[in-house]
């Protein structure tokens, strides 16, 4: 048994999420479908730990998901820990990719049937281009990185897509990979995000793989 608190802030994801492990390993989740999710992601915190019974305080370890996906997502979720440690500055906490866990998930779920397969976690990063990360025996192999369209079939080449934004790439350019689709683990998130790098909370910045297309484009006519 792990017996500390932990408060995980997941917001990359179509589905965000606030997630809180107690010192018995029991588990509280609070899930926001809404576009506007971020604008109740404290709130969420608030509910999720009035649920368990222990306030921001009784918390010994955090953790948050930094990508990829939703920029202005991610950077609510940082905005709304330091919110929360604003009096500990230099608390470290872990770094996760949402990636990370999606295939872990996907693991939990079919086990032997994707052993020595190659796994790929698509996510939108604009209407022609994903953030695309693949693994194989649950260790990232590529990425995650922006790529356009036009490389799909050799990058994602003898791929399984394995998450649900997955689906709109495969419908929008008849990808033939196969798709199989798992539902989010909670045990994958947690371990996932233990495992992830630490930093000092002051110091979180979301993972970063494209320039703003106004930047884009002012390089262009530069040229």
């Amino acid at each position: 048994m792990n017996e500390f608190n932990l408060l995980i802030l997941s917001t990359s994801l179509d589905e965000m999420f606030v997630l809180l492990k107690d010192k018995n390993d029991n588990i509280y989740k609070k899930s926001l479908l809404d576009k506007k999710s971020g604008n109740y992601l404290a709130k969420a915190v608030k509910d999720t730990l009035k649920e368990a019974n222990v306030t921001i305080n009784d918390i010994e370890k955090f953790a948050v998901d930094i990508g990829p996906g939703s920029f202005t997502g991610i950077r609510v979720a940082i905005a709304t820990l330091q919110g929360l440690l604003v009096s500990q500055p230099e608390k470290e906490v872990y770094t996760f990719l949402s990636t990370d866990f999606l295939c872990h998930s996907s693991l939990i779920k079919y086990k032997n049937d994707l052993l020595n397969k190659k796994l790929a976690v698509l996510k939108r990063a604009r209407e022609n281009a994903a953030y695309v990360a693949i693994y194989k025996n649950n260790t990232r192999i590529f990425g995650p990185e922006m790529v356009f369209f036009n490389n799909f079939d050799k990058i994602l080449k003898d791929c399984i897509l394995i998450n649900k934004e997955s689906i709109y790439f495969k419908e929008k350019y008849k990808l033939e990979n196969e798709l199989l689709i798992s539902e989010i683990d909670n045990q994958s998130v947690i371990e996932v995000a233990m495992r992830g790098e630490r930093v000092k909370v002051e110091e979180l910045k979301p993972l970063y793989l494209q320039k703003p297309i106004a930047v884009e484009n002012y390089e262009k006519n530069k040229k």
